[in-house]
């Protein structure tokens, strides 16, 4: 398990932050607030317990008049060793059926650690539309992200790359604070703000770290909770801190989307046996650079990007076969650009969050007692001990190879220089020791492909609750009820969450991935399309229509996955893509998927309706014009082309792209 700071497997980023209200005081560097109160009185319809004489009252927020926001002002250190006030930034929507009562509150927690829940508003609402009518909903940043007084190190924030000496200068910018911002801490600061809103038990979403932020508050305030669903969801006690189910879950989640796809499964071999050749031959430095860590973070972080899995066997057999590593650099360098890294405001994400509440929270290899020096040598000690034990913990990669993934991933060594915790917030501790938690319907969901939070974590969180159910969701990554684009994960959950009820029959339908049948220079190197009734062109005929329509589902593909307006081609040629909601269009200039076709013209796709279409212009080795159209999931979709390449008429179809 690696505590990220990125998004969801299917959906895109939430938009924009939106405008702030007034400052307020705070212990930790302020920032604008992403959701505000605006002036005014409250309106009639609103219920009374949002009317509040003990530090939280609610006004209509300046972005969204339907939701209420407000402040909790609570005690930074409830402990009374570092004084001040921090203050808890709360959004509220009432039930939109204004006529009945409410039947109950949903609090929905975002991932990170280090993401506002208020930010991701828009997805929670979508998640629990059908049951808003007659449920309130309440969303609470955590303190230190969002618009609770968030977190702001620098050089931390805004490192492209998440270095440990980053994170070590962060733990000295917060001096005493630095054990304050752990999930015990953020959990009460939650039971605060229902009490203050008289709100009682309430049904729990968390997804990524919110899985464990709901755990601990479960195991803190039982008497508070009615419900838990755990999307994406790792233990909050009782973990390692070596996470040994990363290496397997990689090693099973690679091989899984091979055997399923009908251009990799006929293969001789497994994939993770051709990537472990590949990782051999990097140690050798024949990749123009590429080393095996930043072929780890590419597997590691694949439950957040699916293009890893429809690139990487195809690219590995590109350099293994014919010595080309532009698709594995490609890889290499997204991974980087957009799986890791830092930058914009830490009101949107907090990358000193992440670092505070992973050092005050997780298990270590090394004892967050002692002092920098001591825990130093004790972390050396640590490792090679692990090195001489289990030495295969993380394979294909060795360990070192694994751990050279920056700490936001590697994890392991991130806490080494973290400032000595209170012994009144000892580390490690979200819940007390011994915690036994509610008895309460509690639903655990984990994709298949998740190497972020592993299927192996999955059931250790659900071995805490006594009335847990573990659901599989087939072919899904990271997070699975979020941006459900196939609609069953998130049936599964209102449908939890409205009855206590598992319906989980949809469950393995969730359609397979489409990989890229394999990655050539030239035009001669590319697969060529079937040629069906009424065809008259040439095999190099169709290898050019085929390779065309690579290009164009390329280009789609990577400008929904990284809501992108602008890029270039495999091999060379820009593309402008819009995307809007599920629709992403983009227009192709002599876009190279090999260096002698130039494909040009117009393709869109929407990933909800899963069909994809373009009509594209080919100059270069073969000229013409063609339109492709496919289905974008199924192990057995295709797609069907016709058009002129070169003079002949081309009708023909090839595994859709």
């Amino acid at each position: 398990m690696h505590l990220t700071s990125q998004r969801t497997f299917l959906a895109s980023a939430v938009g924009a932050v939106l405008a702030a209200c007034a400052s307020h005081t705070a212990v930790v560097p302020s920032q604008p607030a992403p959701f505000a109160p605006s002036g005014g009185a409250m309106v009639a319809a609103v219920s009374p317990a949002a009317q509040l004489s003990n530090g939280l009252r609610l006004k209509p927020c300046h972005a969204d008049a339907k939701y209420y926001c407000g402040f909790l002002r609570v005690t930074l250190d409830p402990a009374g060793q570092v004084p001040g006030k921090i203050e808890i930034a709360v959004a509220w929507l009432p039930h939109s059926d204004t006529h009945r009562r409410s039947s109950g509150t949903i609090v929905a927690v975002e991932g990170g650690p280090g993401y506002p829940s208020i930010g991701s508003r828009g997805l929670y609402r979508s998640l629990y539309a059908p049951l808003l009518a007659t449920r309130d909903l309440l969303l609470v940043d955590n303190r230190g992200t969002g618009a609770s007084d968030p977190i702001d190190c620098s050089p931390l924030q805004r490192a492209p790359i998440m270095l440990v000496r980053d994170v070590t200068r962060c733990g000295e910018e917060l001096g005493s604070s630095s054990d304050l911002f752990g999930t015990g801490l953020a959990a009460d600061d939650l039971a605060a703000v229902l009490a203050a809103l008289k709100i009682g038990k309430v049904d729990l979403y968390g997804d990524s770290y919110g899985t464990f932020f709901v755990q601990a508050f479960a195991g803190r305030h039982p008497s508070l909770v009615r419900s838990i669903v755990l999307d994406g969801a790792y233990p909050v006690t009782g973990g390692s801190p070596w996470y040994p189910s990363s290496g397997p879950a990689m090693r099973r989640a690679f091989d899984t989307v091979c055997r399923l796809s009908v251009v990799c499964a006929h293969i001789p071999g497994s994939s993770v046996s051709r990537l472990t050749r590949l990782i051999a031959s990097l140690r050798n430095g024949g990749a123009g650079g590429i080393v095996p860590s930043e072929l780890a973070l590419v597997m590691d972080s694949a439950g957040l990007n699916p293009l890893a899995y429809r690139d990487l066997d195809a690219a590995a057999r590109a350099f293994l076969d014919a010595g080309d590593v532009v698709p594995l650099n490609r890889l290499a360098r997204e991974a980087y650009a957009y799986e890791e890294g830092a930058g914009g405001r830490a009101s949107a994400y907090s990358q000193g969050l992440f670092a505070a509440a992973s050092c005050s929270d997780n298990p270590q290899a090394y004892d967050m007692r002692l002092d920098r020096g001591a825990r130093a040598a004790a972390w050396r000690s640590a490792l090679e001990r692990k090195r001489t034990q289990d030495p295969d913990l993380y394979a294909p990669f060795t360990i070192d190879e694994f751990l050279g993934m920056p700490p936001d991933y590697a994890y392991v060594p991130l806490c080494v220089g973290w400032p000595v915790p209170s012994p009144l917030h000892p580390p490690g501790q979200p819940v007390p020791p011994g915690t036994r938690f509610p008895s309460v319907p509690t639903l655990v969901l984990t994709g298949t492909l998740d190497t972020i939070t592993t299927p192996g974590e999955g059931d250790a969180a659900t071995r805490l609750f006594p009335r847990a159910h573990h659901v599989m969701i087939a072919n899904t990554g990271h997070v699975s009820a979020l941006g459900d684009l196939y609609g069953c994960a998130s049936s599964i959950v209102r449908t939890f969450t409205a009855s206590g009820k598992l319906d989980d029959g949809c469950s393995s339908t969730v359609p397979a991935l489409h990989l890229v049948p394999s990655f050539g220079r030239d035009l001669a190197d590319v697969a060529p399309a079937i040629p069906a009734n009424g065809n008259r062109a040439t095999e190099h005929d169709l290898r050019a229509a085929a390779a065309a329509t690579l290009a164009a589902a390329d280009v789609l593909a990577r400008a929904y996955q990284f809501s992108l307006a602008s890029g270039t081609g495999l091999r060379g040629g820009t593309f402008a893509a819009a995307t809007h909601g599920n629709a992403t269009n983009a227009a192709l200039t002599r876009i190279a998927w090999t260096r002698d076709l130039f494909v040009s013209g117009a393709s869109l796709s929407n990933a909800l309706t899963t069909r994809a279409s373009a009509h594209l212009t080919l100059q270069g080795a073969a000229g013409g014009t063609i339109d492709a159209s496919w289905t974008t999931v199924g192990m057995r979709a295709v797609a069907t082309i016709h058009g002129t390449v070169d003079g002949r008429s081309v009708e023909a179809t090839m595994p859709a792209p």
